[in-house]
């Protein structure tokens, strides 16, 4: 059996997330019933990142086992022939027999999509979050400095069981752009990221931005290890998975 590596993207309006669910459509349920069509046996996936619904990625690192020898570039027209036209396959290699996507895995890079502006263009409605604040990018660049490194990253997480497992996570970089007029973008890289940390990452840094939360204090946040204390979950819809790190 072959061990194929694909990196695909989505848009996640239309899904409960990545994984398959009674409750509606999936993307692993879309992909999945895609490649077994194609290949002509049942596939079952791995992926790097189970998404939330609403949640988009740029770069989802999924892998599969085929005894099929397969040519990308005829394969990849046929297989996104199969999907709807928000799921695409964009890459596709053979890896070793242990390759994991999410074992081997040295960290993921996320990037959140914040609207400051008081009207939100409707074409941005489902791919940023409408935040109407002015935020001051200096404090908010200020405020995260403290969040770099290795900590426990409880006040980030909204699972308890999650937070009991293993709560301590560190994150390498965190940038801010203003990508145009009212664009934020908050691009965060790190080795792990608890239940829905990145989009609390998001909610108390927009804070920050708008003067709810004190640069100062998001020391004594982190401290706390009490998640009541941290800004809001921002919503899905302005949360991209970006890429997901491995060796070279």
């Amino acid at each position: 059996m072959r061990n194929y590596k694909g990196i695909i993207s989505y848009d996640g309006t239309h899904y409960l997330g990545w994984q398959k669910t009674r409750m509606g459509p999936s993307i692993e349920e879309e992909l999945e019933k895609a490649l077994s069509t194609l290949l002509r046996h049942p596939v079952q996936l791995q992926a790097a990142s189970r998404t939330d619904a609403g949640v988009h990625a740029k770069g989802q690192v999924i892998n599969f086992f085929t005894h099929v020898d397969i040519d990308f570039y005829r394969f990849s027209k046929g297989i996104n022939a199969l999907l709807p036209q928000d799921i695409r396959l964009l890459s596709l290699e053979e890896m070793p027999q242990d390759f994991h996507p999410t074992l081997t895995a040295l960290g993921k890079e996320y990037v959140y999509e914040i609207c400051s502006s008081t009207i939100q263009s409707p074409f941005f409605r489902d791919r940023s979050w409408h935040f109407p604040y002015k935020l001051n990018l200096e404090d908010m660049r200020e405020a995260v400095k403290t969040l770099l490194g290795t900590h426990d990253f409880s006040s980030f997480c909204n699972d308890r069981n999650l937070i009991e497992r293993d709560p301590i996570c560190t994150l390498h970089s965190i940038d801010i752009e203003e990508t145009s007029n009212h664009h934020v973008r908050i691009i965060v890289q790190g080795n792990r990221f608890l239940y829905k940390m990145m989009r609390n990452l998001a909610g108390t840094i927009a804070y920050t931005g708008c003067g709810k939360i004190t640069a100062d204090s998001l020391s004594d946040i982190l401290l706390s290890r009490q998640r009541s204390l941290a800004g809001m979950t921002a919503p899905a819809h302005g949360l991209y998975l970006q890429r997901v790190l491995y060796s070279l």
